[in-house]
């Protein structure tokens, strides 16, 4: 079923918020490159490096969180 790893996703996007959540859907799931994005964010040069670390680093800790459900792939 296709709605369950959706709804996993916007779950985890809702966590991040706008900012994090935007620079990690562009990096990670439309595989924007960070230049790509920070241009069309409109974000000055290199923001998005460190965006996408702390995206990263909170999508971790949530997922880490769910226990065994978090590990789930698809």
């Amino acid at each position: 079923m296709v709605r369950a790893p959706r709804a996993r996703v916007a779950a985890a996007l809702r966590e991040l918020g706008p900012g994090l959540g935007d620079m990690a859907l562009r990096c990670c799931c439309y595989l924007e490159g960070l230049e790509t994005a920070e241009r069309r964010l409109g974000w000055s040069a290199r923001s998005g490096k460190i965006v996408l670390r702390i995206a990263l680093m909170r999508l971790h800790r949530h997922y880490e969180a769910q226990g065994d459900a978090g590990k789930m792939i698809g």
